[in-house]
């Protein structure tokens, strides 16, 4: 079960995993650009997240993997740039990193896959980052990544008529 989610509120998958952290009310935490400055604004301050006093992109992600258990990269298509540095801060401190392509994986397998590697890792603080194209642009990702992080903590959901709906298991 996670524990805490870690993010730093970058536009895609960081500020969904905020944001299905606080629906869930899972504890949440990260580290963010100074002034809490996001590719969209600045992130507004009901995340729990704190700035870095230095402007720098590895700065960010090294107190994000740091702060983590471990790492989890959600992709709709081609790695975001930066994987590369992703990978390398993981290894470079010990911590496991996962990579997920949501467009070859169906929601149930990359629910499993996340599972199987917290179990495998003992994973209970995850920092989730990974494809930055957000809520706009006919994109996903923002909402896919809510479904994935309410599989991991069992949320039950029914289709109906192409959505999802949240079941309520004490109606008889």
């Amino acid at each position: 079960m996670i524990k805490k989610i870690i993010s730093g509120g970058k536009s895609g998958v960081e500020i969904a995993a905020l944001d299905a952290a606080i629906r869930l009310e899972i504890p949440h935490e990260g580290w963010c650009y100074r002034n809490r400055k996001t590719d969209t604004g600045v992130l507004p301050s009901h995340y729990n997240v704190k700035e870095i006093e230095n402007p720098s992109y590895f700065e960010r992600l090294e107190k994000n993997i740091i702060d983590s258990d471990g790492t989890v990269v959600l992709t709709y298509g081609q790695m975001p740039v930066g994987s590369k540095a992703v990978r390398n801060l993981a290894d470079g401190h010990n911590k496991p990193l996962l990579n997920v392509n949501l467009g070859t994986h169906s929601l149930d397998d990359t629910v499993s896959l996340i599972r199987e590697w917290m179990a495998k890792h003992e994973i209970e603080t995850i920092f989730f980052t990974g494809s930055k194209t957000g809520r706009g642009g006919g994109s996903k990702i923002y909402d896919k990544v809510i479904q994935v992080i309410e599989g991991i903590c069992g949320v039950k959901r029914e289709r109906f008529f192409g959505f999802q709906e949240e079941t309520d298991d004490t109606i008889s």
